[in-house]
């Protein structure tokens, strides 16, 4: 007799797969968003050990002379645009952490999901085994049943079919 459960068996597997295959992506995105806030960590790293560097360039070239209101403007405009650069990359890197935050929410709610499906498939898994125990031992008792029909019966002096 085939298993009653074997569709539901199929739609656990089904489930497992589908909760492992997402777990693995949600690592994988995961992972991706720890990269990118490395990267933008790097990026900020660098600006920070060049930004004085760059603005001390920006005013080198006014110092030491006569210079005009507009080229003034200019270096207000170029170190403005250096702090700027400042602010958008540490932006970028608060941005980057709360969407590795996020992600890591993901993989988390993702790894929950397969463990519950692992588990309600052990369950329907494990219940097939005892169906199967329970329905070999039921077909070992037939077997026996008939086996006793079979070679059960007793001779006697009425079943003899010898001649007198």
């Amino acid at each position: 007799m085939p298993y009653a459960l074997e569709s539901m068996l199929r739609i656990r597997e089904m489930r497992e797969d589908r909760a492992s295959k997402e777990l693995v992506a949600a690592r994988h995105a995961r992972e991706l968003a720890a990269n990118e806030l490395t990267a933008r960590r790097d990026s900020l790293q660098k600006y920070n050990t060049t930004k004085e560097e760059r603005r001390d360039k920006v005013f080198d070239t006014i110092l030491h002379r006569p210079v005009p209101r507009e080229e003034i403007d200019a270096v207000n405009s170029a170190i403005a645009q250096i702090d700027e650069e400042g602010i958008l990359l540490a932006n970028g890197v608060q941005r980057a952490q709360e969407d590795l935050e996020d992600k890591t929410k993901e993989a988390d709610k993702a790894h929950g999901r397969y463990i519950v499906s692992v588990k309600e498939h052990a369950k329907v898994t494990q219940h097939k085994a005892i169906w199967a125990e329970e329905e070999r031992k039921l077909q070992e008792l037939q077997e026996d049943a008939e086996m006793e029909e079979f070679t059960g019966r007793k001779l006697t002096n009425d079943d003899d079919d010898s001649i007198d």
